[in-house]
């Protein structure tokens, strides 16, 4: 069976969600839905008491504004687990290398996904394929967190990591560390395909928040960075050029960032175009 798990923003999942998952799955599943409607939990906090009150062999956690896209997804789901005993982990998007600096995986130059973005009514079909070739999974070193699927065993030795971390950020990353610590395989698949409402707007809090956790992220697993999963052909050489080439990168951004940010850019911007400034 499998467990899906939500932390819901509402008391109960949109009674949409429930048909198209049970209209779409083709397999034995339960329910599991952490009220976080008060704001009470942590995602880590949710998703771990969601562990356990979960009954089922694979555990789906998932957010709850999205919409399963392909019928049978549950079957395909399974048979990814029982065709290979090392697979702990599978999601639909992914990144490939993470330097040994702060970074989170959608800036990542090498990403696989298969998913669909919906924002203010307009759809992005997000399908990164070139490192699937003609499998339908592609390792990877961490996976993004909208829908992701672990065996129920693997929990015996990992958990989110609510000690460390608060908010809803880096959970996915984190656990798929411990995953691949506790020697399994983290995959993205290209035969799954979700598509997420997406409407999350940060605010000043929430984007500290995010970068208190990021920080913790990178100094719990410090040791293991930088790490390139499934690129293949890429000696240690080649990796710890690319670890240096994608730091001078993050560095040139930040460096643009806090010019563009800079009262004298603003003005300048004011001086060169006048009416756009007072227009906008």
């Amino acid at each position: 069976m499998i467990s899906i798990i939500i932390c819901s923003r509402t008391p109960a999942v949109s009674a949409e969600l429930e048909y198209n998952i049970a209209e779409t799955i083709d397999s034995e599943f339960e329910l599991v839905v952490i009220d976080n409607s008060s704001g009470n939990y942590s995602i880590f906090q949710a998703y771990n008491e969601g562990v356990r009150q979960s009954k089922g062999s694979l555990l789906c956690f998932v957010h709850d504004d999205v919409r399963f896209r392909t019928n049978a997804w549950g079957k395909r789901i399974k048979t990814h687990f029982e065709s290979d005993v090392y697979l702990g982990m599978v999601g639909c998007a992914g990144a490939h290398f993470l330097p040994d600096a702060p970074m989170y995986w959608d800036e990542s130059p090498f990403i696989s996904e298969y998913n669909l973005t919906t924002r203010n009514g307009q759809t992005e079909r997000c399908f990164s394929l070139e490192h699937f070739g003609v499998n339908a999974l592609a390792e990877v070193a961490a996976i993004d967190g909208m829908c992701f699927f672990v065996r129920k065993s693997l929990f015996d030795s990992v958990a989110f990591d609510e000690a460390t971390f608060q908010g809803f950020h880096f959970y996915d990353m984190d656990i798929s560390m411990q995953v691949r610590e506790a020697g399994f395989k983290v995959c993205v698949c290209n035969d799954v395909l979700v598509e997420h409402f997406y409407d999350y707007n940060p605010c000043k809090a929430g984007f500290a928040l995010f970068e208190t956790n990021l920080q913790k992220f990178y100094g719990k697993w410090s040791s293991i960075f930088p790490l390139a999963v499934g690129l293949n052909g890429f000696t240690d050489g080649v990796v710890g050029q690319l670890n240096e080439y994608v730091k001078r990168q993050m560095e040139i951004r930040k460096s643009l960032e806090k010019v563009k940010e800079s009262k004298a850019y603003r003005w300048g911007k004011t001086l060169l175009h006048p009416m756009k400034s007072l227009k906008g």
